[in-house]
């Protein structure tokens, strides 16, 4: 499977804006930022809760506890995606029970992430509320969740995808649109083979039909060659022409007998 990028979401410009106007939804929705925690999902949900919680720092002056979540135990295809899948680190230094948890991802597909985070969530402790916020929402949902803080809708199709980058991680801000190419066995080295085996069946194919006495591919024989040890078709070849060679040589004969018997003969003298 290949991932070819065919166009630009938000650069980093405007995720820089996206980021400040979710911070803003959020103080405005909770009247301030009491009681608030930001937990980010690994991998890419982490770094952008860190960046939320700067900008409301920056035009509130409040510092707002972060924490990050590993939801790889809780999913619901753990068994498909590895052997020995890769368990990141779940760090939530204070107490969620009675507390707004605002859960941050970059994404939100189908909801099964999400899913598995509110499930993590609850064996912490019973918060009073847990709110969604996501840079990109791009359908597709097969469980009923909503975000409550999206920072652009980009409608996609299932042989698509949503690339997120962070400095952070990635090093570059960016968002892109991508194509999912599947490596169905079409490519150059398929076709080869596909025309190996073509070939091998024609050359096959022909030498069944020299065999055969059909027409094939094979070296053609010389006019002589071809014409040894076969009769030729003429005038000696059928029956009307050996009932018209038998009647010729009777005639010959009784010619024979007539002259032998004339008074020119020896038997008459």
């Amino acid at each position: 499977m290949k991932i070819i990028r065919k166009a630009v979401v938000m650069d980093s410009t405007q995720i820089l804006r996206t980021i400040m106007r979710i911070a803003h939804e959020i103080v405005e929705r909770n009247r301030g930022v009491e009681d608030l925690i930001l937990v980010g999902i690994r991998k890419r949900g982490v770094p952008l809760a860190e960046r939320i919680a700067n900008a409301i720092y920056e035009f509130e002056g409040a510092s707002i506890p972060v924490g990050a979540l590993d939801i790889t135990l809780y999913r619901d295809d753990l068994q498909m995606i590895a052997p020995h899948p890769v368990i990141g680190e779940t760090d939530i230094k204070v107490d969620i029970s009675d507390r707004t948890v605002i859960l941050v991802d970059d994404v939100l597909f189908t909801g099964r992430t999400v899913r598995a985070a509110l499930d993590e969530l609850i064996d912490f402790g019973r918060p009073k509320a847990i709110q969604l916020a996501v840079l990109v929402d791009r359908g597709h949902r097969e469980f009923p969740i909503r975000a409550d803080f999206v920072g652009k809708n980009t409608p996609t199709s299932n042989r698509e995808t949503i690339e997120v980058l962070f400095s952070d991680t990635d090093g570059e801000d960016l968002v892109v649109l991508s194509d999912i190419i599947e490596d169905d066995g079409s490519g150059p080295a398929s076709g080869k083979a596909g025309n190996a085996k073509r070939t091998g069946k024609a050359a096959e194919g022909s030498g069944r039909g020299n065999v055969g006495g059909r027409k094939g591919t094979g070296p053609k024989r010389s006019g002589r060659c071809a014409g040894k040890g076969k009769a030729k078709p003429g005038a000696g070849s059928g029956p009307k022409a050996k009932r018209k060679a038998k009647s010729k040589s009777r005639m010959k004969r009784g010619a024979g007998n007539k002259r032998s018997s004339g008074p020119g003969s020896k038997s008459n003298r």
